[in-house]
């Protein structure tokens, strides 16, 4: 949780591990090591009260139930992926129209594989990939700041601080007559020595820069170390939203 919130909108996925109600009004921290393949995912819910709390968790939820049949299905993983946020969004509005509510949630995702790193991305919660220890931004934001960057209206560095970086375009939580939901795919990464990644909710990446989480993600290159040192530097920051990360490493083609 951060500084400010009295709740926590956020949640996780870690292959298989997800945050309970009974955990989410407390630090959470997790750490091991698993086999490939794999999938990680971070998601940053919204709607007030208690909303935000359930959507997260309905996304995680359902990404459980759709987790065996997208690794399972590698070769159709894109597909697998989009039938789970197809799933998950119904299930969202499923709750919207049976109990008058608004809520919605962001995503994102890394598939990881014996030989690949793919990300999926709906909203504003960020994936990074690691690569030689140098961090690199992966996905792009959905948000009215990130189409007038891309419309060439403003700068990248306007469109951090832009009164529209947090309005979503796109998300889990919408009614399909108004689109239809899809992530967006990174290309598949290569695994090469000294890979790994970063997935985030906007709560840390609202209170450090990029060069901040660049820096701290070098000099710790320790999953665990990285994950402590990110959210503590966010609190530190302020803390305004509340702070998700997860960071893993890719040792070798069978661990991660």
């Amino acid at each position: 949780m951060g500084n400010v919130r009295t709740n926590n909108e956020d949640n996780f996925y870690c292959n298989g591990i997800i945050m309970t109600v009974s955990e989410r009004e407390r630090p959470f921290f997790l750490s091991g090591q698993t086999e490939t393949p794999c999938i990680f995912a971070v998601c940053d819910g919204m709607g007030g009260e208690d909303c935000g709390e359930l959507a997260s968790l309905t996304a995680v939820e359902t990404l459980s139930s759709h987790s065996a049949r997208i690794l399972g299905n590698l070769m159709d993983a894109d597909k697998y992926v989009s039938d789970y946020t197809k799933d998950a969004n119904s299930k969202l509005t499923d709750i919207m129209r049976s109990q008058g509510i608004q809520l919605g949630t962001t995503l994102v995702l890394a598939l990881i594989t014996a030989t690949s790193l793919t990300f999926y991305n709906l909203g504003d919660s960020r994936g990074f990939r690691v690569e030689n220890g140098r961090l690199v931004r992966v996905t792009e934001d959905h948000t009215l700041a990130e189409d007038k960057m891309r419309m060439g209206y403003i700068t990248p560095a306007q469109a951090e601080k832009d009164r529209d970086r947090h309005v979503l375009t796109r998300c889990l939580g919408v009614y399909e007559d108004e689109y239809t939901v899809s992530p967006d795919v990174s290309r598949k990464f290569d695994i090469e020595a000294n890979t790994g990644g970063l997935l985030c909710s906007d709560g840390l990446t609202d209170m450090l820069t990029f060069p901040e989480i660049a820096k701290i993600m070098k000099d710790n290159p320790e999953p665990s170390e990285a994950v402590n040192k990110l959210v503590d530097s966010a609190l530190e920051h302020g803390g305004r939203d509340n702070i998700t990360c997860v960071v893993f490493s890719i040792e070798n083609q069978q661990e991660v």
